[in-house]
């Protein structure tokens, strides 16, 4: 039996769609525990919809709000053999679930697998986006979004785990608004456990609709990484220190040229000249130059917002040794 767990919070424009789609899966032994983060847009009666029409829908509540306690409370809810994680904006194929359960019953080292993220979008900006988080150069060569082939990851979109893994590594670190999938992924590897990137396994996700949602949502994934760090005393990947250097340069260049301008200002040209040309060539294949631009636009803000959020964390937890504020606390839509 495989135990979907949903978690959820005013996804009332998408929750139906989601649901639906996982009740239409290949494989039909399943549950869907929709943990809700006490919805106030009708999220709460839409699922109640969804629970008269198939008895195979459930609805647990999340007092806490935020992702990792809605993990938490719904695979301790569960009664599945394997967890399947689903976000309240995805959509899988009805073959996602038996391709990664397949994975796992037949790959005794693989605890978890994930399949081929679609990026969908719904705004100029969202398209935008989309190309960003799909491009080498947005999001880095080793990420699972850009690959093409099945491959081994360090983590991995829309996870399968097998139940038993829970018991043995504990639950997701409640104390990350973000990252909590990859620190949990980064103990798993660490106790000698695989995790599979399945790309036949499709599923869609429906992208931030602004640049301003998005820094957001990418300034939290760089905070929160140097909390793993911290906790874990490792670098989890070296991409993820790309967008904090270039966030450094770009604050110290301004001091520098000041200082020897003659030195510093064909280094900020050759830098800028080389962001843009690989932005524009990275952007994707039979691209209009006006859609590579956006795209471009959209991989800047990433990296400002991840680079960002990385050295608030690096002042936050190194520093200070402080907990983590509470304007990363909140989950943006």
């Amino acid at each position: 039996m495989v135990s979907v767990v949903i978690p959820c919070r005013n996804e009332a424009k998408s929750i139906a769609a989601t649901v639906n789609a996982i009740l239409r899966s290949q494989h039909r032994n399943l549950e869907v525990i929709v943990v809700d983060g006490m919805s106030t847009d009708g999220t709460r009666s839409i699922v109640g919809e969804l629970m008269g029409e198939d008895a195979r829908v459930k609805l647990v509540d999340n007092p806490h709000k935020l992702t990792p306690f809605a993990f938490n409370i719904g695979i301790k809810n569960a009664v599945g053999d394997y967890i399947q994680i689903v976000g309240a904006r995805n959509i899988l194929e009805p073959s996602y679930i038996p391709l990664l359960l397949k994975t796992l019953q037949t790959r005794a080292r693989v605890a978890c697998a994930g399949g081929d993220y679609q990026h969908v979008h719904d705004t100029t900006d969202g398209q935008a986006i989309s190309l960003a988080m799909e491009s080498k150069f947005g999001v880095g060569g080793g990420n699972y979004r850009t690959l093409k082939s099945d491959a081994y990851v360090d983590t991995v979109g829309i996870p399968m785990y097998r139940a038993s893994i829970f018991k043995e590594l504990g639950y997701f670190d409640e104390s990350l608004t973000r990252n909590q999938d990859d620190e949990f992924n980064f103990r798993l590897r660490r106790k000698g456990f695989l995790i599979m990137y399945v790309h036949e396994a499709k599923a869609t996700y429906l992208v931030r609709a602004s640049l301003e949602k998005a820094f957001k949502q990418y300034q939290q994934y760089g905070y929160f990484k140097v909390y793993v760090n911290k906790k874990h005393a490792a670098v989890t990947t070296v991409r993820q220190l790309a967008p904090a250097i270039f966030v450094a340069f770009l604050v110290l260049i301004g001091p520098l040229m000041l200082w020897k301008a003659r030195v510093f200002w064909p280094l900020l040209f050759w830098t800028a000249a080389a962001y843009v040309t690989l932005g524009l060539l990275l952007a994707g294949p039979n691209l209009l130059l006006i859609d590579r631009v956006r795209a471009l636009r959209a991989c800047f803000v990433l990296h400002m917002g991840y680079g960002t959020g990385y050295w608030l964390g690096i002042w936050d937890f190194l520093i200070n040794n402080s907990r983590p504020r509470a304007s990363m606390q909140s989950m943006t839509t």
